[in-house]
């Protein structure tokens, strides 16, 4: 069993990093010239080590980090948008 749970811990540090990398896609261009270099160095490193976590992936044929990435970035979006919206109540 704590292979399993190990083994799910590792899948969700890879979905969460896979988020982390879409999320700074939408930062991309947001910035002063200063920050969007700095934020392109990230992608940069960012989208290398997802295109190694995405190369393990196809070899072992495991959608588990995927699927995990997707339910994570609904519920990021989810609550990006509900704390949008209590923003625009404000004003």
């Amino acid at each position: 069993m704590k292979n399993k749970i190990e083994l799910l811990d590792i899948n969700i540090t890879l979905a969460l990093f896979k988020c982390f990398t879409e999320h700074l896609h939408s930062l991309k261009g947001t910035n002063s010239r200063h920050i969007k270099q700095k934020f392109n160095r990230l992608i940069k490193v960012a989208m290398q080590y997802e295109k190694e976590i995405d190369k393990s992936m196809e070899s072992t044929g495991d959608p588990t980090p995927e699927l995990i990435c997707d339910a994570i970035m609904d519920y990021v979006l989810e609550g990006r948008e509900s704390l949008v919206n209590k923003l625009k109540e404000k004003k």
